[in-house]
Order: structure tokens, then sequence, then C-alpha cells
């Protein structure tokens, strides 16, 4: 595979970036529809970024993965979306990826309600591993390409990653200076509990309630919808989708309708 050749070839001093070709970039941009509203200089950008993560990081096939370029330019162009505004520095925590051709089996300890810890068995599509591992199912990211499908499952595992960056995840991120530490624990706090109080009605959630397992899982999938479904997380709570804005330092809402009004107005 090209990228792990490059990676070889330089030994212990790899390339600082992976070159990748503008035409190819284009045409993944175009079929990914976190990406597609992108702006001219953001796709650059962006592929600048991806070519970083591709060159700074081996990728490993497990479970009879057939791992090509085009697969790891995918993962890495979904990886780099969320650090955009951001830099690729909120990721130097991840230090490999390993791809499973689908949904994997991970083995953890969970607590019952009565406080009894059982060893479980689940299926899982994705995983951020806290030694610097993103462990990915290539079936769940193909599913992404369905533009009315909220789930992104590497979006999912890279907010892990950020949110982990002050020691741990929790659905506190490191916020930035200007943003108000004590307006984000409220309002993330008061939407999580009112999701939760949803589920316990049994009524239908907004969004969906896996987010109300815990903070970390909260946040992870209000990131998803950020950048794949912004509209309806600004349904849900608009001022979640400011906080995550100002936060991620983008704001999908108004790139939609930027493109929305350049369609609208080729169409008179």
């Amino acid at each position: 595979m090209l990228w792990q050749a490059l990676r070889r070839l330089f030994g212990r001093h790899p390339v600082p970036s992976v070159e990748i070709p503008p035409d190819t970039w284009s045409a993944l941009c175009r079929e990914q529809s976190e990406l597609a509203d992108l702006t001219d200089d953001e796709v650059e950008r962006l592929r600048q970024l991806a070519g970083r993560f591709l060159a700074g990081r081996p990728f490993y096939a497990a479970g009879g993965m057939a791992l090509t370029d085009a697969a790891q330019l995918r993962i890495a162009a979904l990886a780099v979306l969320p650090v955009l505004g951001l830099g690729l520095d909120w990721l130097k925590a991840i230090r490999s990826v390993i791809v499973y051709p689908d949904a994997f089996e991970v083995d953890h300890e969970e607590m019952d309600e009565a406080g009894v810890v059982h060893e479980v068995r689940d299926l899982r599509a994705g995983e951020a591993w806290s030694h610097g591992t993103l462990v990915l199912s290539w079936a769940d990211i193909e599913a992404g390409l369905d533009p009315e499908v909220a789930t992104s499952v590497v979006v999912h595992e890279i907010a892990h990653f950020i949110d982990g960056a002050n020691g741990a995840e929790n659905g506190f991120p490191p916020l930035h200076k200007d943003q108000d530490r004590r307006r984000w624990t409220e309002d993330f706090q008061a939407a999580f509990e009112r999701l939760n109080s949803c589920l316990d009605a049994d009524r239908e959630p907004a969004i969906d309630p896996y987010a109300a397992t815990n903070p970390a899982e909260f946040f992870a999938v209000l990131s998803e919808y950020f950048f794949r479904l912004p509209e309806e997380l600004a349904h849900f709570d608009i001022r979640l989708y400011r906080h995550l804005a100002a936060f991620y330092g983008q704001d999908p809402l108004r790139r939609h309708d930027r493109v929305a009004a350049v369609k609208t107005a080729l169409d008179v």
C-alpha cells in the first residue's frame, strides 16, 4: 500500500505529509456528506491535514480486512474534519489505526444494578483506546455514505480522543479561553438530563438514544450530529450547537445555507 511503502522508505524519519492527488481528494469530498459543503479553501486545508495524519501513524488491517489506499484516505479525511479549525496537535494522542472489515468483539467489565461487575463481550463499530489506538469498522464507515444517517463512527471516536485531551473522557474537552465553562456544563447537563427523561418516559428521542449512555458518549454523538446533520442538532438544542460551533471553530449550518443559496441561484 502506498502510504505504508512511504513510511518504510523514510524509516525513522517519515515524510511530514503524504501527497494526496487533488482530483482524488475532491472526488472523495463530494461523495462524503460531512465534506460536501466545505469551501475550496477548507477542502485544501483538510487535504493537507489528512496528508500529515497519514504520514504520522501506521494503519493496520485486522480480521481479514483488505485495507486499500482509498480506505485509508477516507478514514484520514473524516479523522481530521473535527480538527480543521483546531489543528492536528489535537490528534497527537492517536499513534495507530486498526481497521476491521465489520463490527468487532471487545471484552470489557460492566456493573449491574446491584453493583456486581461482570465480564461481557460486545460488538463495536469503533473504539478509542487510551494508549493511542483508533479502532474502526469499515462496514460502519461505508454506512456513512448515506447522507441521511446520523452516525459517523470516525467522527465519534475522534471526539472521544478530543474529549480525553484533558485527561478524562467526560464530555468536557479542554475549552478555549473565551468559552464559558460554567455555561457549557449547565447547558450540556440540562440537555443530557432531558434526553434521559425522554427515554425514561418511553418517548421517541430527537437524537440517537446512545447519547444518553454517559456524558462522554453524549459529547461524541452530538459531534456526529454537528458534522453530519447539524439541522437536527440545532432542533434538539440550539445552545449545544452554538457551543460546538465555538469549540470546533466550524459552522456546518452556515455551510449548508451557503451551498443551498448557490444552488437556488443556479436554478433561477
